[in-house]
């Protein structure tokens, strides 16, 4: 079973609200995302401050903002060279945005997607990023596992594979394949004029969904893995 190690960095928000999002992180991941997308099942850890990660697990840490991801160190790769995930914490509270939303966004996204290089070719030759919550990222299409706020996320479907069908999304927002919901965006590569981003009406006016972060899936997906670094430990911290 797959080992996520989840760390809290910033000073934003507290261990104790954190570790109550695993249950809603593990069950998200393990059942709805497993029934739809067949990820590798897997087991969240809350990693308390001086203690070493377990060996060969992939990482989800929380940091104040985009900025504090290169204060420190906190890049692309965990330092065994494996995926992680980045929260920025007040980014999402200044768009007054749900963290728990925004980091099981970042999970879902680094379950389908761990390395960043899924694309999905439409008809006319398009390539669309395999990244399933960025079409319906909004918190008014979320949907709750216990008490905890949860991102939904797109079906193979919503790629517009030869035999899709009509579930879109989890919770059925969407209504056509490559539909770009109101508060979302995706990222298509045209062989002409590179990676290009269309971005839904509600998002044009959030500084986080039309610019991304330092740091940030979609940003790192431009900048291309040859020019990602590793952490360091972050338990030297």
């Amino acid at each position: 079973m797959l080992s996520i190690t989840v760390m809290n960095e910033s000073h934003a928000i507290s261990d104790n609200e954190i570790k109550s999002y695993l249950p809603a992180f593990d069950e998200q991941w393990n059942k709805d995302l497993r029934s739809i997308w067949s990820v590798d099942p897997a087991a969240f850890t809350f990693l308390s401050a001086g203690t070493a990660p377990t060996p060969g697990a992939w990482w989800v840490v929380f940091l104040d903002d985009s900025d504090q991801a290169d204060a420190l160190a906190y890049h692309d790769l965990t330092n065994e060279g494996l995926p992680i995930s980045k929260v920025f914490v007040k980014t999402l509270q200044s768009d007054n945005a749900s963290v728990s939303v925004g980091a099981t966004h970042e999970i879902c996204e680094m379950a389908v997607d761990p390395w960043l290089n899924s694309a999905y070719q439409d008809p006319d030759g398009i390539f669309w990023a395999g990244e399933v919550c960025d079409p319906v990222e909004d918190d008014k299409y979320s949907y709750k596992i216990g008490q905890i706020a949860v991102t939904d996320f797109v079906t193979p479907n919503w790629f517009a594979h030869k035999f899709s069908a009509q579930q879109m999304d989890f919770q059925s927002h969407a209504r056509t394949a490559f539909e770009v919901l109101s508060g979302g965006y995706a990222q298509k590569f045209d062989p002409n004029r590179g990676w290009q981003q269309v971005t839904g009406a509600l998002a044009r006016r959030s500084a986080r969904a039309a610019h991304a972060p330092s740091g940030s899936r979609r940003e790192r997906r431009s900048r291309h893995w040859r020019n990602w670094t590793r952490s360091e430990a972050v338990w030297n911290r």
